[in-house]
């Protein structure tokens, strides 16, 4: 490794460590997942079942943002071992010695049964269980941190709801705006579980913003109808998409 390379590793353990400093152990934060995990997470063997339903969790989450919460700090520099509820159908039990005996079989050994449970009618049960990782401290972010936007995604969001007006009467244009709001307060319940919905909250919010902006606009102008023509503040064609 060069100069260059020895100071940029520098640099990063620098920050790293600040960031470390401020991660306080029992609270929660959320975790930003990179698309391609690390060889270091990638290639480890699995030696328990529990390292291995945590690896499965890891790769489900690629490219995802998970709530977990801090347990404690790693082993290696800039590392925190965190839990992650997730909910599973799979269940483990152990046999007491009465229920071996009353399966037929050898009695003072143990037996331990995997799958899943069932109710009256079939239907499979589900579980919320704690799984383990060790996870890089700079993938943590602050569990109040809202993602932003781009701006071509905002112009493109407040272009499809003026599409969708153009035409509405004055009630139909209220009773989407309600609608819209719905959407805004379902979405952040699932975001306070899940926040991989924090971006179509932001979304929604948008398009909820951007038809009380229309109502108000055929309302104050008392207006039939909204023409998407005639507004001045509408955004009436989304911009390009840009490939990269």
């Amino acid at each position: 490794m060069g100069v260059r390379g020895t100071q940029r590793q520098r640099q990063m353990n620098e920050e790293e460590t600040v960031r470390i400093n401020h991660v306080q152990v029992g609270e929660s934060y959320i975790a930003c997942i990179p698309r391609r995990l690390p060889n270091a997470i990638r290639k480890r063997p699995a030696l328990t079942l529990g390292e291995w339903e945590a690896d499965v969790q890891m790769h489900l989450a690629r490219g995802h943002r998970i709530m977990v919460a801090v347990t404690g700090y790693g082993d290696e520099h800039g590392t925190v071992t965190v839990t992650q509820e997730v909910v599973t159908s799979r269940v483990g039990v152990q046999l007491t010695d009465e229920q071996a005996l009353h399966l037929g079989l050898a009695v003072g050994q143990v037996y331990d049964i995997d799958g899943t449970v069932r109710d009256g009618v079939g239907r499979i049960i589900t579980f919320r269980k704690a799984v383990t990782h060790t996870l890089p401290v700079r993938w943590l972010r602050p569990v109040s941190e809202r993602l932003e936007l781009p701006p071509d995604m905002l112009q493109t969001y407040r272009a499809q709801v003026c599409r969708a007006a153009d035409g509405m009467s004055c009630s139909e244009i209220r009773q989407a705006t309600i609608g819209a709001l719905e959407t805004v307060h379902k979405l952040q319940g699932l975001a306070l579980d899940n926040p991989n919905y924090d971006r179509s909250v932001s979304a929604a919010e948008v398009e909820h913003d951007e038809w009380r902006r229309i109502a108000r606009h055929v309302e104050g102008n008392s207006l039939s109808a909204y023409d998407l023509r005639v507004d001045p503040d509408a955004i009436k064609d989304p911009p390009p998409v840009q490939f990269r």
